[in-house]
């Protein structure tokens, strides 16, 4: 048997009745943000630079001088010139994926027995933006840029292909590379946004 218990509502008194106070301390948040000044941007005229970790459109690192550890122990077998897609196609990033059939990547065996990519496609309309594939590559080859203005007309642009994602790789990192990898570039910048959080 469940037992109900009856609350009854506070009654109002007559200065509540007579001049709303419920109802003005409802608005107590609006009025507190009436005075502060608006964070909204004029979009297309202004854009925000997201953070350096934003989760936008892929894109890959190409061989420069900057690799990991770990593609020197992989570069042996592959053929990868420098300002190439450093992708050594050992398929982590679709294996990692929610959804893999959205990676189209192929590689064919050379006659001096090394590999090489020919082929890595991405659809973005299957994509989650999840980062899974980002997380699984052993080469940190694939990376996810501050583009986020990628709706499309047609579907068929919305599949990225190997050069254009290294095209846009080389241009993350030329102009982001050395900031460091936090959400926001400063402090001032982050309470410039969304406000200074008290502690109590």
């Amino acid at each position: 048997m469940v037992k109900l218990k009856y609350v009854e509502r506070p009654k109002l008194s007559l200065i509540e009745k007579l001049f709303f106070l419920d109802f003005i301390k409802g608005l107590k948040v609006t009025f507190k943000n009436l005075i502060k000044r608006t964070v909204t941007t004029k979009y297309p005229y202004e854009k925000l630079t997201p953070p350096k970790r934003f989760r936008g459109t892929h894109a890959h690192r190409v061989k420069d001088g900057n690799e990991p550890p770990s593609f020197s122990v992989l570069e042996k077998f592959m053929d990868i010139n420098t300002g190439e897609s450093r992708c050594v196609a050992c398929y982590m990033c679709q294996q990692a994926c929610p959804v893999p059939s959205l990676f189209r990547i192929e590689a064919i065996q050379l006659p001096n027995g090394k590999k090489k990519v020919v082929r890595f496609d991405m659809n973005l309309l299957n994509c989650l933006y999840c980062g899974l594939c980002v997380d699984a590559c052993p080469v940190d080859c694939l990376i996810m840029t501050d583009i986020y203005e990628t709706a499309k007309y047609q579907r068929e642009k919305c599949v990225i292909h190997m050069d254009d994602m290294s095209e846009r790789g080389k241009d993350f990192d030329r102009r982001r590379l050395k900031e460091p990898d936090r959400i926001w570039i400063d402090d001032q910048e982050r309470i410039k946004l969304w406000g200074q959080i008290k502690w109590s």
